[in-house]
């Protein structure tokens, strides 16, 4: 029965394709009222996420460029299909699974899901990853691109290697830790006034900036890292730059991690 359903999807995919050159399909959660779960992996595009009303998810694939350059057809003749995203929608226990084999100019994807949905995203290459209005758990990781996450509220992991990171958050889930970090960009993060949590910042070649009260904690840093080499004959001592403290009293964790950008830590 599962397989059934898989393969239903996918042909429903195609067959709009050759409507609106898009890839479009609804699926519905096996218990719209339960926890759900969304996850979407990428090689090549972007991923959007946003919340609507309806109980069900409403997946869309757009294939990216070379559709300009493809042939005319013959005369007398009309383009029936030939290409699209390729996309696999599977469900199974209310976990939708989507995932995408890379076609030469990427896909986009565009996912509308219930606001109480959780989800994972993943994408690789040339593209961001964006999340607007949900309130489940959030966890997304682009390789190489931006990270947009909007008005949500819950908990959030985002992870950038190489792209800026900014989230706003209108509530979030209590004695929940959340991690926001890239490598080369800022990390620019707008939590609820009231928000209690423990502070760890880091930014080796950047500022930190903040309208909350911060506490710092510098007494809590861990002991410097100490290295030696097998030879005996050089001996290295690095000290975390990391600096710790505390919004309204403590609370869960919250991590904020850059290598070469700003930190902006927003009081909503």
């Amino acid at each position: 029965m599962f397989l059934t359903k898989t393969a239903f999807l996918l042909i429903a995919a195609t067959a709009l394709w050759a409507q609106d050159e898009s890839d479009r399909v609804t699926v519905p959660f096996s218990d719209p009222s339960g926890a759900k779960r969304v996850t979407c992996a990428l090689i090549d595009g972007s991923i959007t996420v946003k919340a609507h009303n309806a109980k069900e998810a409403i997946i869309e694939g757009k294939a990216r460029g070379g559709r300009t350059s493809r042939r005319q057809p013959p005369p007398g003749m009309r383009r029936i299909g030939g290409s699209s995203t390729g996309f696999t929608v599977e469900e199974s226990g209310n976990q939708i699974k989507i995932s995408a084999a890379p076609p030469h100019h990427g896909a986009d994807i565009t996912i509308y899901v219930p606001a109480d949905t959780s989800v994972k995203l993943n994408t690789v290459n040339s593209g961001h990853i964006s999340v607007e209005g949900i309130s489940g758990e959030i966890d997304v990781n682009n390789l190489n691109g931006n990270i947009t996450v909007t008005n949500v509220s819950g908990a959030v992991v985002a992870h950038t290697l190489n792209g800026k990171l900014i989230v706003s958050l209108n509530q979030i889930t209590p004695n929940k830790a959340m991690s926001f970090s890239t490598l080369n960009g800022n990390v620019d993060v707008t939590l609820p006034s009231d928000t209690k949590a423990n502070l760890k910042m880091k930014s080796e070649n950047g500022d930190i900036f903040s309208d909350f009260e911060i506490t710092l904690k510098p007494t809590t840093q861990p002991a410097p890292q100490e290295t030696r080499t097998s030879d005996g004959k050089r001996y290295r001592v690095r000290f975390d730059k990391a600096m710790y403290g505390a919004i309204n009293g403590g609370g869960p964790e919250m991590q904020f991690t850059t290598l070469n950008g700003t930190i902006y830590i927003r009081k909503k």
